[in-house]
């Protein structure tokens, strides 16, 4: 039986990802993220990490375990998002 306060094993997990990222990507995908569990905090499916346009500012929430970027795109996975780091 899995818990929702479970935490899920750190899978995907590169500290260079935060050196890559500007600050304002940064905030923005922990913005996001933090949108989407304020506006759904019932449910128990969680997002892997956000996927980020650096030129169109435009980031999606990823769910599946293997993510598909278009070019130019950087993945950040929820643990990078959640930890110490941003």
């Amino acid at each position: 039986m899995v818990k929702a306060t479970q935490k899920r094993p750190v899978k995907y997990l590169d500290p260079t990802i935060a050196l890559l990222l500007p600050p304002s990507l940064q905030k923005l995908a922990k913005l996001l993220y933090r949108t989407y569990l304020e506006t759904h905090p019932d449910l128990l499916r969680h997002p892997f990490g956000v996927a980020i346009s650096p030129v169109s500012y435009r980031a999606s929430l990823i769910f599946s375990h293997q993510p598909i970027l278009l070019p130019g795109e950087f993945f950040v996975p929820v643990e990078l998002i959640e930890s110490k780091i941003y």
